[in-house]
Parts: structure tokens; sequence; C-alpha cells
């Protein structure tokens, strides 16, 4: 009876090893999660945390009135038990240039580096957003540079008082006059190619910002009248009707392209109105020289 008691304990005791054999075998072995080099012992860790750490994820620069670019600089931090390869990085879009070390760029834990970038400003108003996407061996890590633009100040154009009077008696009868002859090396030669506020300037700042403004011609800046990008633009291209104020479009013998009337909207609308549009200027689409 006790060998019988022996036997049976055995048999159960062999049977218990195997079943935690078996357990120990179907389990996978649990890996070890990397920790950031400069965390202490014990210490919680986020996650989401990224091994390659920007001083800031985005910069804002001011721009001050009539400068060309907006520089940053960004400094990186590998701040991972193991190295980090960066193996290039892509601009939002070709006004946008980063300066770096040469790829493949080795980053050792605890390393660190710098990246120059710079937002070339020609034809930009307002709060200009870009990107930049660096290509890492930890993954895609994103930089944005937000550049504010000053709205530049609208120029006026100079005429004398005879000529402005000479200029208002022929457009009275024909308000297209101003495309022909004598008024169109102002009205049409001045802005042939110019866009924007340039454009705005030569053709429109003559009469509506002159100090000398004839009562007929209004004053943009205060109109009683809600003004959007459409407004403008719609004015722009068939003028006003029973005024001396023409279409500047192609189509209504203006000289103006559709690029150009676009950008002459948009400029008034970021320098007058004020119930701005943008969704509707991004839906015009963008002409020559990137007008909108």
């Amino acid at each position: 009876m006790r060998a019988l008691t022996r036997s049976i304990f055995c048999a159960g005791l062999i049977l218990l090893c195997l079943n935690m054999a078996a357990q120990t075998a179907v389990q996978a072995p649990r890996p070890l999660t990397p920790r950031p080099y400069n965390l202490a012992p014990g210490a919680p860790e986020t996650v989401t945390t990224p091994w390659l750490v920007f001083d800031a994820d985005t910069k804002q620069y001011n721009a001050s009135p009539g400068e060309a670019v907006a520089p940053f600089v960004f400094n990186l931090t590998n701040v991972w038990t193991n190295e980090i390869v960066i193996t290039g990085v892509k601009a939002s879009c070709g006004c946008t240039t980063a300066k770096m070390p040469p790829v493949p760029w080795h980053l050792p834990p605890g390393g660190s580096g710098q990246v120059q970038a710079q937002v070339k400003l020609a034809g930009k108003m307002g709060l200009v957003t870009k990107t930049l996407t660096f290509s890492t061996s930890t993954g895609a890590r994103v930089a944005f540079l937000k550049v504010n633009i000053p709205i530049p100040p609208a120029r006026g154009g100079k005429l004398s008082a005879a000529e402005r009077k000479a200029a208002m008696m022929r457009a009275a009868g024909d308000p297209r006059a101003i495309f022909k002859g004598d008024c169109a090396s102002c009205h049409v030669e001045k802005g042939r190619n110019a866009f924007g506020e340039a454009l705005y300037a030569a053709d429109c700042g003559i009469c509506h910002e002159s100090s000398h403004r004839e009562s007929a011609v209004p004053d943009l800046h205060a109109l009683k009248k809600p003004t959007d990008f459409m407004y403008w633009k719609t004015i722009i291209m068939l003028g006003m009707p029973h005024t001396m104020m023409p279409g500047f479009a192609t189509a209504q013998g203006g000289p103006l392209t559709e690029a150009q009337i676009n950008s002459l909207a948009t400029y008034l609308n970021h320098t007058i109105s004020h119930n701005l549009t943008p969704a509707t200027e991004q839906a015009a689409g963008r002409g020559e020289h990137g007008a909108l």
C-alpha cells in the first residue's frame, strides 16, 4: 500500500513538472523596452515620447517689412540608448529649405546636432505655415515653421490736377478710355507684369489712393458695405455699371489676366476687408507667379 501511494505521488509530481514546462515553452520571452539614456532608474516612462527630440516642434518668426527670408534653427537630441540615423528631410514646398550634416546623419545616444532652415517670403503675406519632415530610423518627425509676414500698406500713385481732370473727362464718356492712348501708359503699362500690392499701386492707387481724389472716386477703405475676396474680384473683373470704373479683365477689354486679378483681390481682401475669406481665395486657385 505504501509503495502504491509513493508511485501515485511520483506520477502526479511528474505530470505537474511536465505541465509547467509546457507553459514555459509556449510563452514568448518578453522584449526589453529601451529607455532614454538620461531617464533615472525607476522613473515613469511615457511610451509616446519620441527618441529624437527637438528643442521645439513649432517655431515662429515675425518678419519685418520688406524682409526676403525667414531664418530658423532647430536643435536635435537623441535621447535613446541606441544610435538614431537621419536619412533625409523633405520640405512642404520649394520656398522652404533645410541645411544639415550629410545624410545618413548618425546621432549616437545623447548626441545632438543643429538644422538650419529658411522660408522665402516673396509673394506671401499674413501668417504662413511650412513643414520639414525628417526620415529617421525611429520613424518620421515633423517640425513646423510659422512666419508672420506684415501686410504692406497701399501706395498711392501721383497724378497732376490737369492730368487727373483730363482723365476724368475721358473716363466719363468711356470707362475703357483709360486703357487707350496716353492713359494706357499708367493704367496698362505700369501694371503689365505686376501682382498684388505692386499691381494695386500701379493700376488702382493712382486714383483711389490719391490725396486729391475726386468725389466720384470712392475711398476703398471707407466703403459702407461688406467686402470679401469675391466682392473685390467681381468688381475688378466686371467694373461698376454707369460709373467710371471699367472691367479690368481681358474679356472686358482690360489688361489683367486671371492670375493678376486673383492676386489683386487677395491684396485688397487682406488690406481692407474686415471679413476675410481665405477658403474662397484658395478655391480660386493659384495663377502665374503663385498669385494667391
